[in-house]
């Protein structure tokens, strides 16, 4: 039998615990299993779908176009909507599954695959500037898996909630070595106002826990908002 602790996953018995280590998985080891089922299920099944309702809007939108008419106007306006939404969707499904099966860290190191996401979610509208210790763990390359990828996590999620609810101009980033902390000039907001259980935080301080690390979250309305997170 299989157990989860908030360890890892460890099997029953002298038997079992005679097997290899390779064949043990931590909890957030198997929550980047799940993720990379998510993300795998997205890429093969939604996006596919979206794309294929698009392109079936924009070949309806052709048809009626060729028999304008003006009591068409109006459906052609609609089509055109749908068609700008499902765009936008696939957009939203494309950056979801960067997000939730980042191959960047499997392909770069840890900071060249933070900067180039972080890149992505700041946008045109959104300065970032890195501060970076070397003695970090984030410039190491044997830095254990788990924590690296939780780290990458937080990073996004924060940045996430600073461009989105905080629409912030400027995110600093500094990897110190005890702690990455993001700070961001956005609205803030009141913690205690907040619901303890909001999805964005609570995954944050979760996952960070599962590796032994913690996570905290200090602002106030008008800002500034810091995420701190012990490496």
């Amino acid at each position: 039998m299989v157990r989860l602790s908030p360890t890892g996953v460890t099997g029953n018995g002298d038997a079992e615990d005679s097997q290899s280590q390779s064949s043990e998985l931590t909890a957030a080891q198997i929550i980047d299993l799940e993720r990379s089922q998510i993300g795998h299920d997205i890429h093969d099944l939604l996006i596919p779908l979206i794309f294929a309702a698009s392109a079936n809007l924009q070949a309806a939108s052709r048809t009626v176009d060729e028999s304008t008419t003006a009591a068409a106007a109006p459906l052609l306006d609609r089509i055109a909507k749908s068609d700008d939404w499902l765009k936008q969707a696939l957009a939203v499904a494309r950056n979801l599954l960067t997000q939730i099966y980042p191959p960047e860290l499997d392909q770069l190191s840890w900071l060249a695959a933070a900067k180039d996401t972080a890149n992505r979610i700041g946008g045109a509208d959104c300065q970032i500037v890195w501060d970076v210790d070397p003695a970090s763990p984030v410039c190491d390359s044997n830095w254990d898996r788990d924590r690296a990828t939780t780290a990458y996590r937080v990073l996004i999620e924060a940045l996430r909630n600073a461009t989105r609810h905080g629409s912030a101009n400027n995110v600093s980033i500094r990897c110190l070595p005890d702690r990455l902390l993001i700070v961001d000039d956005g609205t803030g907001f009141d913690p205690a106002a907040i619901d303890p259980n909001r999805f964005g935080i609570r995954s944050m301080k979760g996952r960070a826990r599962l590796v032994g690390k913690t996570v905290t979250v200090e602002s106030a309305p008008g800002g500034p908002t810091t995420v701190s997170m012990t490496l």
